[in-house]
């Protein structure tokens, strides 16, 4: 069982790093299940209704006002209806597990992400600022590229 670290994990939006970003999260896949349950049935029953929910992800870390090509560029996207398709949460960059150089998880073909949190920021007077954003996947679920 390889086990990995969260040292070499990144999140980009393109080609560009988002700068700060040190967590990311995905809800996962959730199927949309029906109880079929009968009168007489000692256990519930459940069927697959076939409008699965692809999930959430979120991404937060440090606040960067002048990172114009990963937290601002987000944020510029708050009047965009479109979904993005150009999102990347690494989970290996570089140097990563059994020869794998890089791995990454993406919305599938035909999918999006829409983002429906931006420019959540955190400031307390001890620590630096925080920043956080998330969306939801539309369309296809997210896919693990190795």
């Amino acid at each position: 069982m390889a086990a990995i670290g969260g040292r070499k994990v990144r999140v980009m939006y393109g080609v560009n790093t988002i700068a700060g970003i040190g967590e990311f999260s995905m809800s996962g896949y959730v199927p949309d299940l029906l109880e079929s349950t009968s009168f007489g049935d000692d256990v519930k029953a459940w069927v697959r209704a076939g409008i699965d929910d692809a999930g959430e992800i979120s991404f937060s870390g440090n606040h960067d006002p002048d990172d114009v090509n990963g937290q601002s560029a987000l944020n510029a996207l708050k009047a965009v209806t479109s979904g993005l398709t150009n999102l990347y949460f690494y989970d290996q960059y570089g140097a990563g597990v059994n020869g794998i150089t890089y791995t990454f998880w993406r919305v599938g073909s035909g999918g999006d992400i829409k983002l429906m949190k931006f420019n959540a920021i955190t400031m307390t007077k001890n620590a630096l600022g925080a920043v956080s954003f998330s969306g939801k996947v539309s369309g296809a679920a997210m896919e693990r590229v190795v």
